[in-house]
This record gives structure tokens, C-alpha cells and sequence, in this order.
């Protein structure tokens, strides 16, 4: 009889640790991954159209970790269509809902200073009802020349406003994190940003639209057309639902090349 009571209360424990279990919101899971270390872009879905031929390729020289890494570079013949020139390739997309969580790491490299404004990376919406690019992280020539800038902003292509601008190294591995807690409501949303480790920006914003599916797509996308020829690597890329996942390094620990 004591031995039934015990197998009973047993299999009452396990079932309600699962059902705890099942009610956890923060259970980790990695979305998406891209270390490059396949060789080639198959952890991606797809690249942008009418990209010219050695525009996006595996690179070996130029690393963050392992073997590989994703290089880019835009000429004025990478022409998407009337205004935008795109060297992309289809990253992170996730599922979103008023209050949900996404958060994504990347580590980004540049030999040499960007000539003209290089939008890197961005979240846009995808239809019903439309398309719809919510916020962007781009780098850019500062002004007064002394240097390049890398700066967020929310709406199509920042066009909402500037949250936060910072300073950008060439010749360094930099590593940009990002926290989006999803709202239509700009008092709900937030964004909060790691650069190198350290947290540059934790700010509410509006962060999405009506759409309920968000894709990002790491490369160059510039909007209008210009000549110049600008260089970005990528590594080590992951998108996951809590922010252990996502790694951030500690500061100060950025690599050089």
C-alpha cells in the first residue's frame, strides 16, 4: 500500500513539473543562427535580387571566430529597384505580438571607413496589411569628417527619429546586442542596445506596426543610389527568445584584425 501511495505521489510531481514547465515564457531557444562556418550561405534563407556575382561571399581572412565569415560589399550596379541598391541576405524572422520579446547579436567588421550611408541592418514587417520597416542601424561618415558614426533609429529607415549614435572603429570587431520588446505603443515598446558589451541605449519606443511577422536582413542596403564602394562583415549572428542565448560580451573584450 505505502509502495502505491509513493508511485502515486511520484507521477504527481512529474506531472506538475511539466505542466511548470510548459507554463514558462522565458524558455531559452536559439531562432536563428549564421556562424558562417558551413562555408557558404546556407544557415540563410536567401539573398537579395540582382546581387553581381563575388558582391556576397564566405571570406577566410577576415574572422570574428572559427574559419568564416560573411562579407558584403555594395557597388551602384546592385540596383534592387528605382532607389535602393541592396547586398543582403535573409536573416533572422520572427513571429511577434504585443509584448513579446526578440532578442539578436552580431559581431561587424569594416577595413575602412564607409563612404556614404550604409544601412546594415533592420526589422520590417511583413504584409498583411504591408510592408513596413520599423526601426534600422546603419553607419555613416561623421559631418565635421573625423570619423564614422553608427546610429539607430525608428520608423522606415530611422526617418522617426535618432535614439542613439555612437562611435565606430574600423579595423575592430565591434558587437551590437539588441533586447526588442514589441509594441505598437510607444510608451510600451522598448529598445535596449549593447555595444561592445556595454549598454549604450534602454529607451521606450515604438517598435512595431500592425504586422505580426518581422524579418531582418544583415548586408548593405542603401536608399537612394550612390557609386561609392563600401565593405561590412558579418559573424557569428544569432537571434534567440531570452538574452543568455544571445551571448554579450563582457567590455573591452572586442577583437582587433
Amino acid at each position: 500500500m505505502r509502495r502505491k501511495a509513493l508511485q502515486v505521489g511520484l507521477a504527481f510531481v512529474v506531472l506538475l513539473s511539466g505542466a511548470f514547465s510548459r507554463l514558462d515564457p522565458a524558455a531559452a531557444e536559439i531562432l536563428f543562427k549564421a556562424d558562417f562556418e558551413t562555408g557558404d550561405f546556407s544557415q540563410f534563407s536567401g539573398k537579395s535580387k540582382n546581387i553581381k556575382p563575388g558582391h556576397i561571399e564566405v571570406d577566410a581572412h577576415v574572422v570574428h571566430s572559427g574559419k568564416f565569415a560573411g562579407r558584403f560589399t555594395i557597388h551602384e550596379d546592385d540596383v534592387f529597384n528605382a532607389r535602393q541598391l541592396r547586398v543582403q541576405a535573409n536573416g533572422p524572422k520572427v513571429t511577434v505580438k504585443e509584448g513579446s520579446d526578440t532578442f539578436v547579436s552580431f559581431y561587424m567588421y569594416m577595413k575602412e571607413p564607409p563612404k556614404d550611408r550604409d544601412n546594415f541592418y533592420y526589422w520590417e514587417g511583413s504584409p498583411p496589411p504591408r510592408y513596413n520597416n520599423v526601426m534600422t542601424w546603419w553607419v555613416e561618415p561623421k559631418a565635421d569628417g573625423t570619423g564614422t558614426s553608427i546610429k539607430y533609429g525608428t520608423g522606415n529607415l530611422g526617418r522617426k527619429g535618432v535614439h542613439w549614435e555612437g562611435d565606430f572603429t574600423v579595423g575592430r570587431w565591434h558587437q551590437l546586442g539588441m533586447h526588442i520588446h514589441w509594441s505598437e505603443d510607444p510608451a510600451k515598446g522598448n529598445a535596449k542596445l549593447w555595444w561592445d558589451g556595454v549598454v549604450v541605449l534602454d529607451k521606450k519606443v515604438q517598435t512595431k506596426g500592425p504586422q505580426s511577422v518581422y524579418f531582418s536582413q544583415p548586408g548593405i542596403h542603401r536608399d537612394p543610389h550612390s557609386k561609392s564602394e563600401d565593405t561590412i562583415y558579418f559573424d557569428d549572428i544569432l537571434c534567440a527568445t531570452t538574452l543568455e542565448e544571445i551571448e554579450i560580451q563582457k567590455p573591452n573584450t572586442a577583437k582587433s584584425k
